[in-house]
């Protein structure tokens, strides 16, 4: 059981809760599939992105670097906001059409936006970037507070919020098949187990380049 670490080498699950692998991902690319993959994919789905439509993108870690290649793939044009030089050239080097700070209004009205970050502060910068009619998903568990929203600037011409709490099973298989179909490129930052906390530490300063994962050590 885990060697005493929290992590079970061997489990046993219902079926109907368990999800095939793709087989052409490594360990460590396989892992940020699973959370930040299905919940980015979730979001996208949240986002009600039209085919071929305009993305905005606020944060790009783990989820982020992951579902911007499935809107790329299905002929999106994503922009990405986040902070960190990093994680800019990275967006870039995954097909983002513009790259710009957290703060900066997006270059072109977007359709549909998603925010990664957990910083409420970005909703209305956001919600001012988004066309007539868009969507705005937000992906965290946690964000800090909203501010307070102004109805003509933010919300009159018919825009929509929309949270993300979870995702489906049908979810899951979706974007699993779509992880291997579409070849998508997981970026990874690999941590030992032990300095799981600098990881921790990392993540919140926005030094993680794709996704954190932690490698287990025989």
């Amino acid at each position: 059981m885990g060697r005493g670490r929290g992590y079970a080498e061997f489990a046993v699950v219902p079926e109907v809760f368990a999800d095939r692998m793709p087989t052409s991902f490594a360990d460590e690319q396989a892992a940020p599939l699973l959370c930040a993959g299905i919940i980015g994919y979730r979001s996208l789905l949240r986002a009600q992105l039209p085919p071929g439509d305009r993305l905005g993108i606020y944060g790009f870690g783990a989820s982020a670097h992951l579902t911007a290649q499935v809107a790329n793939a299905q002929g999106a044009e994503v922009h990405v906001l986040t902070r960190g030089q990093e994680a800019r050239e990275l967006a870039l080097q995954l097909g983002a059409a513009s790259v710009g700070g957290p703060f900066d209004p997006a270059p072109v009205p977007l359709d549909a936006a998603i925010i990664f970050a957990p910083a409420g502060e970005l909703v209305p910068m956001a919600l001012e970037s988004l066309g007539p009619g868009g969507t705005l998903a937000l992906a965290g568990i946690h964000m800090s507070n909203i501010p307070v929203l102004d109805y003509q600037r933010h919300l009159f011409q018919e825009c929509t919020i929309r949270s993300v709490t979870s995702n489906t099973r049908h979810d899951g298989e979706e974007f699993l098949v779509l992880a291997q179909r579409l070849g998508v490129q997981v970026t990874t930052t690999p941590v030992a187990f032990e300095h799981a906390d600098l990881a921790l530490r990392d993540l919140a300063a926005g030094h993680v380049r794709g996704a954190a994962v932690l490698s287990l050590t025989r």
